[in-house]
């Protein structure tokens, strides 16, 4: 009798140590997993909640993540929409925990985006780098690879030549958000 429960005793432990290894093994690879997800993954996971973004510039925007591509994302907040440039990004709160990969394997760039704003003449308001007031109001005329030319206007005129306080160049590296002016959505 006791030759069996010492054996019964020894084969219980070693399934437990086992067991042990296994869940040990088992969480080590889940956070080596969770330590692949990217900030994009996170942001794409937080589709359809309402986030709060805080811009390298002071700025904030608060809203419901609508889109999210490689280096930008799209907030809906309240009236307008505002296109965010992901690396002026300083922190975001309201994220869940799911992570979501790229669902198409075909990249759409910033670029590729202010372009279809500036082909539907959209009027849009740039934060620019520096602080929270630095914006400029107009309607986007050109996007280059690294640049955007913006037919600048004062506040509460329209989209006409005749409004128009000139032609601003601004480097895309010094752009923080690209947001939809009053008087119409993108």
């Amino acid at each position: 009798m006791r030759w069996e429960l010492l054996f019964g005793d020894l084969e219980t432990q070693l399934h437990a140590a086992t067991q042990q290894d296994l869940e040990q093994r088992i969480n080590e690879l889940a956070r080596v997993e969770l330590a692949q997800a990217t900030f994009v993954e996170v942001l794409r996971g937080s589709l359809d909640r309402q986030l709060s973004v805080i811009m390298c510039n002071g700025s904030a925007f608060h809203g419901e993540v609508q889109r999210v591509e490689q280096h930008w994302m799209l907030l809906g907040e309240g009236s307008r929409s505002v296109l965010i440039p992901l690396t002026k990004i300083l922190r975001v709160q309201g994220t869940g925990t799911q992570r979501v990969g790229a669902s198409s394997k075909i990249p759409y760039s910033l670029q590729a985006a202010l372009r279809v704003l500036a082909r539907n003449r959209s009027a849009v308001v740039l934060g620019l780098e520096g602080n929270q007031s630095a914006t400029l109001r107009g309607v986007l005329d050109q996007v280059g690879a690294d640049y955007l030319q913006m037919m600048q206007m004062a506040d509460g005129v329209g989209r006409d030549r005749g409004n128009t306080q000139g032609i601003v160049v601004v480097p895309l590296a010094g752009v923080v958000s690209i947001a939809s002016a009053s008087d119409n959505e993108f």
